[in-house]
């Protein structure tokens, strides 16, 4: 697996009533996608590098993270400062793959599940 085949995609949260979507900022990640937009579990399989990802909200620092997959589906991870072992975001609801203008779901380690839409897929660091 080659850097090359990674994309990143950039999240940022659907509209719901009642709230300050900037406010949620963006998730950005790297991640192989199949020729039909979904993630590629055979390339992450197949790549020993970490798939790194980011979680930007205005006024707080940029939380650095990571991509994974388990047996119960894709996962990011934003990491506490040093520490690495922590509760997973579940990306649920995957159906139209990963296309801008698609919506997928996140459901936070709390169990609250909110909707967030691809604005962009492009290669990494472009």
């Amino acid at each position: 697996m080659t850097a090359a085949r990674l994309v990143t995609v950039t999240l940022a949260r659907a509209w719901e009533p009642g709230e300050r979507v900037e406010e949620a900022g963006t998730i950005e990640f790297a991640i192989a996608l199949d020729g039909s937009g979904h993630p590629d579990a055979q390339a992450w399989l197949d790549d020993p590098a970490p798939w790194p990802a980011r979680r930007i909200r205005p006024g707080n620092a940029t939380q650095a993270g990571d991509v994974a997959l388990d047996e119960e589906g894709w996962q990011l991870r934003f990491f506490d400062g040093a520490e690495r072992d922590v509760p997973v975001h579940r990306i649920c609801h995957l159906g139209g793959g990963m296309r801008p203008g698609e919506v997928m779901t996140l459901r936070a380690p709390s169990g609250e599940q909110t909707a967030w839409r691809v604005v962009g897929v492009g290669t990494p660091g472009g």
